[in-house]
């Protein structure tokens, strides 16, 4: 039985000039196999994470609530998905082309106060080390490319630390040529497997670099949902009106983690070694507009210390979700990135050796995508950043726990506390 499918878009204005692009995908296992039984642990590789490492990930982890706070003040009933791990490390690389008050403007919209600009990039290697260490089990992949015009000279130190911190590839590029589209389009393609496609829809005559960033993410889920107690049930929306949805039942209690409060339950579904999780969070009423105040880094870093370990026979749907915002300039300008958004003398003054009209972002492009299904989870997701020129009840048996109304979720590693990706689902059926 096929997954549903969700396609949601969300637009703003669209400005022309150089990008940076960031494709980040997340495949876990849905496509592997007819084994219904449990993954079954494996040994991670964990190792004692540094102090700038930590405080990185507490930046990334602060930067995705803050965006998702951001991308939900509306409070519409939509579904969302979007990888802020992406747009981080996209808009991380951007900030090595500034110095002065505009990098200290990306330092506090990343969230990376207190480290300097080589402790954060050095923290972004060793992170991304880590993380695709973590669980032999998880196949992670993180790659970065960077293209620029081909008549410009980049800067050798940000030419250096591209290369060293973030391993990115650097090569020229025709932006008269409308068919060198094709080739950041097939190179963000192959990164995430095929499931990112013509995301990139010109090169227009003033682009002068882009940046990209690719993640490929795939494992299983802990204990797989048998694929013959999937039935039609009962999916509550926000409004109250009932539909029926393909719904996973795992059948058997597996042990799971979870914090209740009095108003949300936050419940945390493995995958393979369990160093990678999905977490939920849900309430009773399904107004997901009432759980985003309480999704914080704070928060959350409380639900995962004082969480408890509990059975449950869980029941989840089934879904896929396909959400693409066509401009995320508004919601960072919102967030404090401002200058860069403007043309200003002192935009990317690190960026080229050779002399240029003043320089802006003009466009954040990002794309996601995320099937969930009894095997586990796949997910994908890419962004581009354009610059210009000019309550869980008693445990004593172990209960079923369905979430058959609007949930948030995102998948996250547990000893760095990384989120890569986040949404919310609000209707599994939605199209």
């Amino acid at each position: 039985m096929k997954p549903f499918f969700i396609n949601t878009y969300r637009s703003t204005k669209i400005a022309a000039s150089l990008f940076i692009v960031s494709a980040c995908i997340c495949c876990i296992g849905c496509m592997s196999g007819e084994d219904n039984s449990p993954s079954g642990k494996v040994e991670a590789n964990l190792r004692e994470l540094s102090l700038d490492e930590n405080k990185l990930s507490e930046a990334n982890t602060r930067f995705a609530t803050n965006l998702f706070q951001q991308l939900t003040a509306n409070g519409d009933s939509n579904n969302l998905f979007f990888s802020p791990y992406s747009v981080h490390q996209a808009l991380a690389m951007a900030m090595n082309g500034n110095d002065g008050e505009v990098l200290e403007e990306f330092i506090q919209v990343l969230q990376m106060e207190g480290m300097s600009q080589e402790e954060a990039n050095q923290a972004v290697k060793d992170l991304t080390s880590f993380l695709l260490e973590v669980d032999p089990k998880v196949k992670l992949s993180i790659a970065n490319g960077i293209w620029y015009k081909e008549d410009y000279q980049v800067k050798i130190p940000f030419k250096d630390a591209a290369q060293h911190y973030f391993n990115a590839e650097i090569a020229p590029i025709d932006v008269y040529d409308p068919n060198s589209v094709d080739i950041i389009n097939h190179w963000i393609e192959k990164q995430t497997n095929d499931l990112i496609k013509d995301m990139l829809d010109f090169i227009p005559e003033d682009a002068v670099m882009y940046l990209v960033n690719a993640i490929y993410f795939k494992g299983d889920w802990t204990y797989n949902f048998p694929k013959e107690n999937t039935r039609k049930e009962k999916f509550t929306l926000r409004n109250g009106e009932e539909i029926m949805v393909d719904m996973m039942n795992l059948g058997e209690s597996a042990g799971f983690k979870a914090y209740g409060a009095a108003d949300y339950t936050y419940l945390e579904i493995p995958y393979s070694s369990e160093q990678y999780s999905m977490g939920i969070l849900i309430n009773e009423s399904g107004n997901l507009s009432e759980l985003y105040p309480h999704f914080t880094l704070e928060n959350l870093t409380d639900w995962r210390s004082n969480q408890r370990d509990v059975n449950l026979i869980l029941k989840m749907p089934k879904f896929k979700i396909e959400y693409k915002i066509e401009n995320l300039a508004n919601d960072l300008q919102d967030m404090g990135l401002v200058r860069p958004f403007s043309f200003h003398k002192d935009n990317f003054t690190q960026l080229f050796s050779n002399p240029t009209h003043p320089l802006k972002i003009s466009r954040v492009i990002h794309q996601a995508l995320i099937e969930v299904d009894e095997k586990g989870t796949e997910a994908a997701a890419a962004t581009i950043v354009e610059i210009g020129v000019t309550s869980l009840p008693p445990y004593r048996t172990p209960a079923v726990f369905t979430l058959d109304r609007p949930f948030i979720f995102f998948i996250q590693e547990k000893h760095s506390g990384a989120i890569l990706f986040m949404g919310k689902l609000e209707n599994p059926m939605e199209s």
